[in-house]
């Protein structure tokens, strides 16, 4: 089996025996976590050190995107006349994320 296989494989295995899929270790029944107390402590330390560089480099990737007319978010290409900044794709999945039902169509 290939690496991912094996770690999927093991997380569900210590999942179901009530054990920390990250590390092993026991984690408190009274916890509505899954993982123990050191593994989530080290989660929110590495959020913490993270989170700034990895908001930097998308609002880099953002601009350059935009700036080469391509949709900022997919990265394909919108074309120099377009109106919009995102591609037709993006567009519709976020219509549908704000209004709840699908774009509707324009009439040409």
């Amino acid at each position: 089996m290939t690496e991912p296989k094996i770690r999927k494989k093991n997380y569900h295995k210590r999942l179901k025996s009530g054990l920390c899929p990250r590390c092993g270790g026991k984690v408190k029944k009274s916890s509505p976590y899954k993982t123990c107390d050191k593994c989530r402590e080290f989660y929110r330390n590495y959020q913490r050190q993270n989170s700034d560089t990895v908001q930097e480099l998308r609002r880099e990737r953002y601009e350059e995107r935009k700036d080469n007319n391509l949709c900022p978010r997919c990265g394909v290409s919108v074309g120099k006349k377009s109106k919009t900044t995102l591609c037709s794709k993006c567009l519709d999945k976020q219509y549908v994320y704000n209004t709840g039902a699908k774009r509707p169509k324009k009439k040409k």
